[in-house]
């Protein structure tokens, strides 16, 4: 029975210490990739380096980017992760109103996001330098 309480302690200290810390991911490089017709992807980048930083709160409704120009917000809408790869899908909304997707990985070191410009697709892709939480 102290097994089983010991066991209840540690996994409730564990999720509290989760519940309450805010996620950043610092980047160094932004890529922007145009949709290509001919190859049916995505390939046609150009980038520089950047660094910017996304902050999103404990309980996961919403984050912050800065960049060294201007810094937004966004609001998460709705929330999936791919079980096999941890792949983070959001659907968000900026705080002026446009509607984007946003793929955070962090195994393969990306921030991808779907957009629409000028009514052409585009691929935003973020390279991620380091990513930690707060308590």
């Amino acid at each position: 029975m102290k097994k089983v309480s010991l066991l209840l302690l540690i996994l409730c200290v564990f999720f509290t210490d989760t519940l309450f810390a805010q996620t950043n991911i610092s980047c160094s490089r932004r890529d922007i990739c145009y949709w290509n017709e001919n190859t049916k992807d995505f390939d046609e980048c150009e980038g520089y380096d950047e660094y910017s930083l996304f902050k999103i709160n404990a309980a996961e409704t919403m984050f912050e980017h800065t960049t060294p120009e201007m810094s937004s917000a966004y609001f998460i809408k709705e929330k999936t992760q791919d079980p096999e790869t941890g792949v983070w899908m959001l659907s968000v909304t900026s705080d002026v109103g446009n509607d984007y997707l946003y793929f955070i990985d962090i195994e393969s070191k990306e921030i991808r996001i779907a957009a629409e410009s000028e009514g052409e697709m585009l691929m935003i892709r973020f390279t991620i330098k380091k990513a930690w939480a707060d308590e």
